[in-house]
């Protein structure tokens, strides 16, 4: 029964256990109703949990197969690349690398004759860091105070002007620039490169944002955000324009009683203008300054307007320099190296330096094999989980008797054929444009359980040698397969239907059970003030009975 806890039943609890029992006995006859809907509910919850199951399992296993399909939109089977790095000396590092599905098979010999490093420059001694140089006047950093923009007009960048940065942007560097046009789609598009060949992040068109992607052209002015504004004409050639930009830069002012430290504070916190920015940094009571960013593009740019004595470098700006395959390189970064060998990002490693190492770029097909093994395990789960609920379990007792515990799903007739159907599909012969015409062939057979089961090796060795061919085996497969379970899975499958129907019906005995709960209880306030005026009925009569008795000489029992 489905109890209800409230005051009513501590009240109850108040009366004599004759009426106590009473009111229990009468409760119980009459939660009949309660009873029997709670019964179907539990049922229906039981039944929800199993499609519930099944759902999980059907949606996995559709996700599964359609990874499988080269016409589906999540086909992932294709072949990846992998690399592996053999350094030249033993021990060493010398470089990484990731590569992506474009990267060709073949070896790369890459010899580092030096990498690339940021100029770096220091002032002389001082007693103490706390200690006041001294020195005063105007440090300028990036620039001098005046910015300016050098281009040849074409038909594609008309003019060009400064013009102020946006809030929370940096000035654009001192240095040399390129407006890349191209045409995509039979669209005009542009993006701002910096001497590197680095895209640089500039005001979108919408003026939403910021992005260092290709972006739409319109014709008209444009604000990059940085410092320049350019005249763009969407009619024009899709040719490269150079711009020479000289950046204002920013100044800190530095008075007689600033310290060291208060300097460097001082210019790490400006807003310089970005890759010819720099840090400074105190060693040895000297204040050095490095720069942000490695390469010869990238010196440190500034007026030392207060004579801290800055001397020659420390290190002067370099490019890393190194040969791949015999061809000469020159690079302003160690690392994220995406513009030499395509589909590879290199990264040098900081033993790189006077060091080589062959890169390996080979196909891989250890992802097409995991893919194949998710189908395989999430397809057992699925039929597995059928039979099981389909089954009726046997169970012999102490007498020899034999009962039988029927699933949830037991006498299903429709999860029956679906279960033997899924299995059939997979263990016959398939009709395809390619040679293969059996999953056997590729090494997805079933063992004597009837559970797929997965020789990756064989696999592999097929997706490698006959590609073409086990993708036509696949596409009519799994195709076939995807249909099936595309009925049963997914938000507008045939088991998310009844979900909702079993929702429905949960509800509504969930509205049923509560009706009852509340009518039972005031079934039982009703009870309790009957109950309570016995009790007091007979405790008046009992008082009554004791006060005759006092005359009587006799006693009487009104205990209940």
């Amino acid at each position: 029964m489905a109890n209800t806890i409230s005051s009513i039943d501590t009240s109850i609890k108040s009366l004599a256990p004759t009426f106590q029992t009473a009111i229990k006995t009468i409760i119980e006859s009459e939660s009949g109703p309660l009873n029997r809907t709670q019964a179907q509910k539990d049922q229906i919850e039981v039944r929800r949990g199993v499609y519930t199951d099944i759902k999980t399992n059907f949606d996995a296993l559709q996700t599964a197969i359609q990874a499988l399909i080269s016409t589906h939109a999540s086909y992932g089977m294709k072949s990846v690349s992998k690399q592996t790095i053999t350094p030249g000396t033993a021990g060493a590092t010398v470089l990484t690398a990731t590569s992506t599905e474009s990267a060709v098979a073949a070896d790369f010999d890459i010899v580092v004759t030096t990498l690339a490093k940021a100029q770096s420059k220091s002032t002389t001694a001082a007693a103490s860091p706390d200690v006041a140089l001294g020195k005063s006047g105007t440090f300028w950093l990036g620039g001098n105070g005046t910015s300016s923009i050098s281009v040849t007009p074409n038909d594609s960048v008309t003019n060009a002007v400064t013009s102020t940065i946006a809030s929370g942007q940096r000035e654009l560097g001192t240095g040399s620039y390129t407006l890349q046009v191209r045409d995509s789609s039979g669209v005009r598009q542009f993006r701002l490169v910096d001497a590197d060949g680095k895209a640089v992040s500039i005001r979108k068109q919408d003026g939403t944002s910021f992005s260092a992607d290709w972006q739409n052209m319109t014709t008209g002015s444009y604000d990059t955000g940085r410092g320049l504004n350019l005249t763009l004409n969407t009619l024009g050639a899709t040719t490269s324009t150079a711009l020479a930009y000289t950046a204002a830069g920013t100044s800190i002012t530095i008075n007689s009683t600033d310290t060291m430290r208060n300097i460097a504070t001082a210019i790490n916190a400006a807003s310089q203008p970005e890759g010819r920015d720099f840090k400074a940094s105190i060693v040895a009571n000297k204040l050095v300054l490095t720069g942000a960013q490695t390469g010869e593009n990238h010196t440190m740019l500034f007026t030392d307007g207060a004579g801290l004595g800055f001397g020659a470098d420390l290190q002067p700006a370099q490019n890393a320099q190194f040969t791949v395959n015999g061809m000469s390189v020159s690079r302003a970064s160690n690392t994220n190296i995406t513009d030499l060998i395509d589909g590879v990002t290199l990264n040098l490693s900081s033993d790189a330096e006077g060091k080589s190492a062959r890169l390996s770029i080979s196909a891989s097909f250890d992802k097409a094999a995991g893919l194949m093994k998710t189908m395989v395990d999430k397809f057992n789960a699925a039929v597995t989980h059928l039979k099981d609920k389909l089954a009726s379990t046997p169970k012999t007792g102490a007498d020899g008797k034999t009962t039988y515990t029927r699933g949830p799903l037991s006498g299903d007739l429709g999860f029956s054929s679906l279960r033997l159907d899924m299995i059939n599909r997979l263990n016959r012969n398939i009709t395809n444009s390619g040679s293969l015409k059996n999953l056997s062939e590729i090494g997805i057979t079933f063992d004597k359980d009837m559970k797929l089961t997965l020789d990756s090796s064989k696999f592999s060795d097929a997706v490698k040698n006959q590609t073409t061919d086990v993708t036509a085996l696949l596409d009519k497969a799994m195709g076939d397969l995807n249909t099936l379970v595309s009925r049963f899975a997914g938000s507008s499958g045939t088991i998310s239907r009844t979900l909702t129907s079993i929702d429905d019906q949960r509800k509504s005995y969930e509205s049923r059970i509560a009706r009852y709960n509340e009518n039972l209880m005031i079934r039982k306030q009703t009870l309790y003030n009957q109950y309570l005026s016995f009790q007091t009925q007979i405790a008046d009569y009992g008082r009554t009975a004791e006060w005759l008795g006092m005359f009587t000489g006799t006693t009487t029992n009104t205990s209940g």
